[in-house]
């Protein structure tokens, strides 16, 4: 006997081993330029919108532009209390 193979894509997440479906489901409402300037931002990257996101927050709250250094160590501060 054969195995056969499931249809479609290989369940990935953002690490080795995960699965998006195994992830908190988040809504969010956004204002129409910004949905769709998201929807842009993920077609250009040919990446899924939560690669995105996931990489947006990161650069945020990690090493980007975006928080001052107090800033970024409260929210380092804050998840390792999770």
């Amino acid at each position: 006997m054969s195995i056969q193979k499931r249809p479609g894509r290989k369940p990935t997440g953002y690490r080795p081993g995960e699965k998006v479906s195994d992830y908190q489901r988040l809504t969010v409402r956004l204002p129409d330029d910004v949905r769709a300037e998201l929807d842009a931002t993920a077609g250009a990257l040919r990446r899924p919108q939560w690669r995105v996101l996931i990489d947006a927050i990161r650069a945020y709250a990690g090493t980007g532009p975006g928080l001052s250094d107090e800033q970024k160590r409260v929210v380092r501060a804050v998840l390792k209390l999770q």
